[in-house]
């Protein structure tokens, strides 16, 4: 039997429409834009979805041909120049690749383009009119918005059950597995999709706590089910703010419509049953910190949710750094700002200099302002570290030029390069260790739980204003589908939904 050729690619990104950080070619090419075979250097022995992909493959003995690997840190919406060169890269390759049997895609599942508001669906609807009926599969996001169009487009589609994602490795691993029981005749896939009206904030989208245990527990009780391939769980990302965003629910069978529409309901209800624990309340900026001020030991992880660059804001927010100088707090690390200029600086002057420097607050008029600060330069770096943790395991970080920079007694941790604090590397790897600071800021929403909560003497979730901020009624969206909750209503049983679906 002729060896499988299997074509994969990966065209990543999770938009905010709200940021006004525009998504070109550059952001790309900042994080990780490859080609062909620049691909498998990158992400081969790594626990990543395009490490996934190849292990994926050589388990099945399917050789592999890479298209293009392109990965923005979540930004504003992508401009129609870098749209159009990442998917002609993707259909090139897979024109180029011919003959082969299948085709293998990591997709986010929240992007949005200038002119493509459903970027995956339209991704899956290309490709599949490339390919004609040869099997195509796909793995996502726990954050996805999925789109009748995705689940109808792709053969199978497998999301990610963790948040922090801690097993994009393993799912894209699971997509080839499912992938070659197709090719071996094995399985006919058939798909249901349902989306109850829900729109949860990131926080309560942590799959190491209820409600999201809730509804995963159930999902993996009915994988054992007899014919049931997977079931998949999406929380969904807000601020993509398309007719589709929020949670829905994706159940794949072996050649079963009526028990793969059964099982998406079921599940479907029971979100709904239990909507209101996915509501949050994180807790105002200076309550947190007085209790960090009266703290015996640490650290204390203080959750700065609105200005997540994991969810497109700029990482560049001052109000919880503000609040910390005035309320004379030390010991502190803060993970990170985002200020090439001051990061600059700091390295012209050299490390056991001081610098006085306008920092933060650069970017837009929801993160506060910039705070002029002096500041002892601790260390300069180039910002290049190697992943230990459990998310995204031996894959290369990059924050750019970085400073440390001293600021009253506080380790401020100034990059060139947006990102959030998923690893304690990032702390260890410019000399600073994490679990000697009484306090340690962060600007992530869950994210930084997989490797944080386990030295965490406690963590608390501030209540910070900026465009990932759960307080969801604030935002002027324009096109999700309304009524949703919770901006809409609070009573409604499942009776009503049902009506609702119905009309």
């Amino acid at each position: 039997m002729a060896t499988k050729r299997i074509v994969l690619g990966t065209f990543s990104h999770e938009t905010n429409v709200l940021s006004n950080i525009k998504t070109d070619l550059s952001e790309f090419r900042k994080r990780h834009l490859f080609h062909g075979d620049e691909i498998p250097p990158h992400f081969r022995g790594t626990k990543t979805a395009a490490g996934g992909l190849i292990d994926g493959c050589e388990k099945n003995s399917f050789e592999f041909i890479e298209t293009v690997h392109a990965s923005a840190t979540p930004s504003g919406i992508i401009v129609e120049e870098a749209y159009e060169h990442i998917l002609g890269a993707m259909l090139d390759g897979i024109k180029a690749a011919k003959p082969f049997d299948a085709v293998a895609l990591h997709l986010h599942g929240a992007a949005v383009a200038e002119g493509h508001d459903d970027v995956e669906g339209d991704v899956l609807g290309e490709v599949r009119k490339l390919i004609g009926r040869k099997p195509l599969v796909a793995s996502f996001d726990l954050h996805a918005n999925y789109t009748e169009k995705m689940v109808r487009e792709a053969d199978i589609l497998v999301g990610y059950d963790t948040y922090p994602h801690i097993d994009e490795y393993e799912r894209a691993v699971e997509s080839i597995d499912l992938l070659a029981k197709i090719l071996n005749g094995k399985l006919k896939p058939t798909k249901a999709l349902r989306q109850p009206p829900m729109l949860p904030a990131l926080q309560a989208q942590f799959t190491g706590r209820y409600p999201m245990t809730k509804l995963l527990e159930e999902a993996h009780k009915m994988e054992q089910l007899p014919g049931v391939e997977v079931v998949t769980v999406a929380a969904g990302f807000p601020w993509s703010d398309i007719k589709e965003a929020g949670m829905s629910f994706i159940v794949v069978t072996n050649n079963d419509q009526k028990q793969a529409d059964a099982l998406a309901q079921e599940l479907s209800d029971l979100a709904w049953s239990i909507r209101r624990d996915f509501l949050v309340k994180p807790m105002p900026v200076r309550d947190a910190l007085k209790r960090v001020k009266a703290a015996n030991e640490g650290p204390i992880v203080l959750a700065d949710i609105g200005d997540n660059p994991g969810g497109g804001t700029p990482c560049d927010g001052t109000f919880v750094l503000k609040a910390i100088l005035e309320m004379g707090l030390t010991g502190g690390v803060f993970g990170v700002i985002w200020d090439p200029a001051a990061a600059a600086k700091a390295a012209r002057a050299g490390p056991g200099k001081e610098i006085e420097v306008n920092l933060g607050g650069h970017t837009d008029r929801f993160h506060g302002k910039p705070i002029r600060v002096k500041a002892h330069v601790k260390s300069v770096s180039d910002g290049q570290w190697l992943v230990k943790g459990s998310m995204g395991t031996g894959s290369l970080t990059e924050m750019g030029l970085t400073a440390i920079l001293n600021v009253a007694g506080n380790d401020l941790i100034v990059t060139s390069l947006r990102l959030q604090p998923l690893d304690l590397e990032l702390y260890r790897s410019q000399g600073i260790e994490p679990t000697a600071a009484k306090f340690i800021v962060v600007k992530s929403s869950v994210h930084y739980r997989a490797s944080h909560e386990p030295v965490a003497t406690e963590i608390i979730e501030l209540d910070t204003p900026g465009l990932t901020s759960p307080r969801l009624a604030g935002f002027k969206f324009r096109k999700i589908r309304r009524p949703i909750f919770p901006l809409d209503f609070e009573m409604l049983g499942i009776t009503e939904l049902k009506r609702m679906n119905e009309e």
